[in-house]
């Protein structure tokens, strides 16, 4: 619901940076000259994924400091809960 109400009408623009390893394509995107990956984690909707990149590291402390979205509360990246559930599933 955030996304959607950032975005808007606006129109994003993507532009491919690589494909991953399930053959996915991996892009970076704007809207209005802002980065839609950098205002997910700023905003607290999203995590810096730290595996491939240390782009957004700096947004998401901003985000825990201001305890906004998902720092509002407890919060567990999946990737740790995945580790943490591997044998349950």
């Amino acid at each position: 619901m955030a996304l959607d109400e950032f975005i808007g009408q606006s129109p994003v623009s993507c532009r491919e940076r690589d494909v991953d390893r399930y053959g996915r394509t991996v892009a970076d995107c704007m809207v209005r000259g802002e980065d839609v990956e950098l205002w997910l984690v700023r905003s607290g909707h999203a995590f810096a994924y730290r595996r491939y990149s240390s782009d957004y590291i700096g947004a998401e402390q901003e985000a825990r400091n201001n305890h906004r979205g998902i720092w509002a509360g407890h919060a567990q990246p999946p990737w740790e809960w995945r580790k943490d559930h591997r044998g349950g599933l």
